[in-house]
């Protein structure tokens, strides 16, 4: 598979983006999202509503969701009364309680998370997050361990869960040269599915360790697998692209085929190229960019990485600036780093969706567009692609 090692001087994400703006159509106005920051998904935004009276402690996995329940939890040993309500996210394909009185819930295209009330949200210490991962749980398993294994001396252990069965476990508590001095501490649960793996991933710090790795692990224990998966449940809306100038018409590298299905970019970028796609030769005016082309759904995904060095100046503020002023986007939303759009080009046609990241390791981005007429499998395979993202 080819990647493009042009690194130029020309100053492009600024001129790249306004140009992707002018070609934003002014046609049909439908709301398109796929939110990457907390966005509630009921009426009442999630950890604030109040709490039904008298619930009645139930162990089975009866509850229906929205419905709240007790449960216990011993903590430095005492009993102590835990409060759930029950949560299902049809896209992922799990249902769970959560403890609503000391977690709120975010709810994500491609992911659920539960931060500890009052926690930094562009950077939280104490939250649960549960994706999916097209692998299976073994080759996830082994993914995340040499991924800890770069700062931890992490450990693996088969495990079960009450209603969810067997699913391997890997603690990150000790530092890779066999020290505990790790601040911040990961327990990972990666947990069998129907077409690859549910993993549930508990970050928490060492002066928390006990309490909250008690109540993630009795969250767990209510964690249910649905047979089935929606990748495109609710999915009624799409984000839109920012670094990177759509290219007039794909042109295929010669004697190229169906694209591997995992991908890793100069930079350290990971994502899994769906079946399909074909990897097209692009190169770009700096960094490095990896598109890829699906000739009979016509999606176009393409992903870009610039090194810091290289990153123009202020080219992420200007990005930013363009895609929040830009009146044919339907949808943004950002965090301290990172922001998102989404909207529709060529008269509403076209459906566009991006993600641009300014980080240490550099600027990234990446973008999808796709007919809106095919937005069925658009949606699906936009929804597949940002669950197995890792910039």
């Amino acid at each position: 598979m080819k990647k493009n090692w042009n690194q130029g001087i020309s100053i492009v994400l600024p001129v790249l983006v306004l140009t992707m703006a002018m070609l934003v159509g002014c046609g049909t106005k439908n709301s398109v999202e796929i939110s990457t920051a907390p966005t509630a998904t009921a009426d009442v935004p999630a950890g604030t509503a109040e709490p039904v009276s008298s619930p009645v402690i139930e162990t089975a996995v009866t509850h229906q969701p929205g419905d709240r329940y007790e449960g216990s939890v011993t903590l430095d040993g005492v009993a102590e009364t835990v409060r759930y309500e029950q949560i299902r996210n049809d896209r992922i394909g799990f249902e769970m309680g959560y403890n609503y009185e000391r977690f709120e819930r975010y709810s994500e295209p491609a992911r659920e998370r539960f931060i500890l009330t009052g926690d930094n949200l562009d950077h939280p210490e104490v939250y649960l997050e549960v994706t999916r991962r097209a692998e299976d749980a073994e080759t996830a398993a082994s993914s995340i361990m040499e991924s800890l294994s770069n700062v931890y001396n992490p450990t693996r252990s088969e495990s079960a869960l009450d209603h969810a069965g067997s699913c391997i476990e890997i603690n990150a508590d000790v530092d890779k040269n066999g020290q505990m001095t790790i601040d911040q501490l990961q327990a990972v649960y990666i947990i069998p599915a129907p077409d690859g793996c549910l993993v549930a991933w508990a970050h928490n710090t060492m002066d928390s360790a006990d309490a909250f790795g008690a109540l993630f692990r009795n969250m767990m224990h209510t964690f249910v697998v649905l047979e089935e998966h929606d990748p495109i449940a609710d999915f009624s809306a799409v984000p839109a692209e920012s670094a990177v100038q759509p290219a007039p018409a794909p042109t295929p590298v010669q004697n190229q085929g169906t694209a591997p299905e995992r991908f890793t970019g100069v930079m350290g970028t990971e994502f899994v190229v769906p079946e399909g796609f074909i990897q097209l030769d692009e190169s770009p005016n700096i960094g490095y960019q990896y598109t890829f082309w699906h000739p009979d759904y016509e999606i176009r995904i393409v992903v870009c990485e610039i090194a810091p060095g290289y990153i123009p100046e202020g080219a992420y503020e200007t990005d930013y600036n363009i895609a929040e002023k830009n009146p044919d986007v339907t949808y943004f939303n950002h965090g301290e780093n990172w922001f998102v759009q989404s909207g529709y080009n060529n008269n509403g046609e076209e459906i566009f969706y991006s993600k641009e990241r300014n980080a240490d390791n550099g600027l990234k981005s990446f973008w999808i567009t796709y007919p809106t007429a095919k937005r069925e499998f658009g949606d699906r395979i936009t929804a597949e692609f940002e669950a197995n993202l890792r910039f």
